[in-house]
C-alpha cells in the first residue's frame, strides 16, 4: 500500500490502494449534501446501529464546535462506495504526548464534554462482505501517515473480529474494555403466553412481578411515545429535570452537566422525532408519572439510550426504571419491533431483564514496535492497566449470561 499525498493533516487527502483493489482515502468532508447522498445510500443497504444513521451523524457534524474538524474515510470498489467513517485527530496531553502528538478517534472527539453523547457499536459503516477489506484499507492509510499518532480508538464496537483479521503485521490491536450488551428478543415476547415476564429467568420473573403489583396499585401501567417533535422536546425537558435531580441527590451532575449533551439531543429530537428515529417515551401508572425513557428506533430495533425516573412515588418496591422498561419492552413488542437493545453496560438490571447478550469491545489500534512497547512498560510502571489485552485474546474469551 502506497501513500500518495501528505500535506497538512487538516486539509490533506490521503489515498491508497488496498490489497482487495479498493481505493481508500482520508480527506476533509466537503459539502454535507454530497456526504448525505453517499451516507444514506450506504446505510439503506446495511444493517447497522442508530449511531451510524445519517440522523445521528449529520446532527453531530452540525453541532460540533468549529474547532473540531472530522475527516472522512471512504473506501470504494468496482461497484462504488463500500465503507465510510468519520475520524477526528485529537491532540495528546500530559505523559501520553511521549508516544505521539495526537490520537485518532472514530466518530468521537477525545473531548470528554463533547463525547458525553456516547456512541456505541463504533466502527465503519461498511457492506458486511467488504468489512475486513475496508478495515485493511483504513489500516494501510494510517500506516502510511507520519509517525506522530499514538493510536486509533474505536469505542464499544462489534467489529473486533474484522479488525483483528484486517491489521497488517506492522500494527496491533488491543481490547481496552469489554462490556456486555444485553438485549430482549421481542419475537419471543410476542409468542410467550404470559408476555415479557415469561421469557425471563426465574429470579427476574419474581422481582418483576413484585414491582408490577406495586405500580398496579396506582393504576394500569402504560407507555406512550411522543407523537411529534414539539411534544418530544417538552418531555425531554421533563426528562432532564428528573435525570438531573436524581444524579444531584447522588452527588453527581449527570449527563446534562455538560452543555453539549442537551444541545445535541434537542437538535436530534427536532430533526428525527417525526420519522420515528427518536422515541421519547412517557410511562405512567394510571395518572401518576413513573418516568421518561429516551429511546431510539432504527431498522426494526428499539435502543434504550437514557432515562429520567420519578423516584419516591412508592414507599416499597419503588423501582420506576424497572417498571418503565417493562412497559417500553411490551410496547415495542406490540408494535412489531424485533429487538429491544439495552446498549452496553454491566448493570444488573440489564442482565436480569434481557434474554441474550453480545460483547462489545473498545479497541485501540497502534503501530507495533518500540513505541508501543515503551508505552506498555510505562503504563505498567505507573500502575495503570490502560493498554488492555490483545484483541485476539479478548475475542477468544467466551461471554456468559445467567439468571
Amino acid at each position: 500500500m502506497v501513500l500518495v499525498a501528505t500535506p497538512a493533516l487538516a486539509t490533506a487527502t490521503h489515498q491508497a490502494t488496498a490489497r482487495s483493489g479498493f481505493r481508500a482515502e482520508l480527506r476533509p468532508i466537503g459539502q454535507l449534501s454530497e456526504l448525505e447522498r453517499e451516507w444514506t445510500a450506504l446505510e439503506a443497504v446495511i444493517e447497522c446501529a442508530p449511531f451510524f444513521s445519517w440522523y445521528w451523524v449529520s446532527t453531530w457534524l452540525r453541532e460540533l464546535p468549529a474547532t473540531v474538524r472530522p475527516l472522512l474515510f471512504r473506501a470504494t470498489g468496482p461497484d462504488g462506495i463500500v465503507a465510510l467513517a468519520l475520524l477526528v485527530a485529537a491532540p495528546e496531553r500530559g505523559r501520553t504526548r511521549w508516544f505521539g502528538r495526537h490520537s485518532w478517534h472514530m466518530q468521537e472527539t477525545g473531548d470528554t464534554e463533547l463525547d458525553e453523547v456516547t456512541v456505541e457499536y463504533g466502527g465503519l459503516l461498511a457492506r458486511p462482505g467488504d468489512l475486513v477489506d475496508a478495515w485493511s484499507a483504513l489500516a494501510g492509510l494510517l500506516e502510511g501517515l507520519p509517525r506522530d499518532w499514538r493510536r486509533l480508538r474505536i469505542t464499544t464496537s462489534a467489529q473486533g473480529s474484522a479488525i483483528a483479521l484486517a491489521l497488517p503485521s506492522g500494527m496491533q490491536a488491543a481490547s481496552v474494555r469489554a462490556r456486555p450488551c444485553y438485549r430482549v428478543d421481542l419475537e419471543a415476547v410476542r409468542t410467550a403466553a404470559g408476555g415479557y415476564v415469561e421469557v425471563l429467568g426465574r429470579k427476574a420473573r419474581g422481582a418483576l412481578r413484585q414491582t408490577l403489583r406495586a405500580y398496579a396499585a396506582l393504576g394500569p401501567l402504560h407507555a406512550e411515545t411522543a407523537p411529534d417533535a414539539g411534544t418530544a422536546l417538552a418531555w425531554f425537558d421533563a426528562f432532564e429535570h428528573l435525570h438531573t435531580r436524581h444524579w444531584q441527590q447522588r452527588g453527581a451532575g449527570g449527563c446534562f452537566s455538560r452543555p453539549f449533551f442537551g444541545r445535541f439531543h434537542r437538535a436530534l429530537i427536532a430533526r428525527a422525532t417525526d420519522d420515528g428515529f427518536v422515541r421519547m417515551t412517557r410511562v405512567k401508572a394510571g395518572d401518576v408519572l413513573v418516568g421518561y425513557l429516551y429511546n431510539l428506533g432504527w431498522q426494526g430495533r428499539v435502543y434504550y439510550y437514557n432515562a429520567g425516573m420519578n423516584y419516591g412515588i412508592l414507599g416499597r418496591h419503588d423501582r420506576p426504571g424497572i417498571a418503565s422498561l417493562y412497559a417500553a419492552v411490551e410496547q415495542a413488542a406490540a408494535e412489531g419491533a424485533q429487538v429491544f437493545d439495552f446498549l452496553a453496560g454491566e448493570q444488573e438490571y440489564k442482565r436480569r431483564l434481557s434474554t441474550d447478550a453480545v460483547t462489545l469491545h473498545s479497541i485501540d489500534v497502534r503501530r507495533a514496535g518500540m513505541r508501543a512497547t515503551a508505552e506498555r512498560i510505562g503504563a505498567g510502571l505507573a500502575g495503570r492497566d490502560t493498554l488492555g489485552v490483545s484483541l485476539a485474546e479478548a475475542l477468544a474469551t467466551p461471554s456468559t449470561q445467567g439468571d
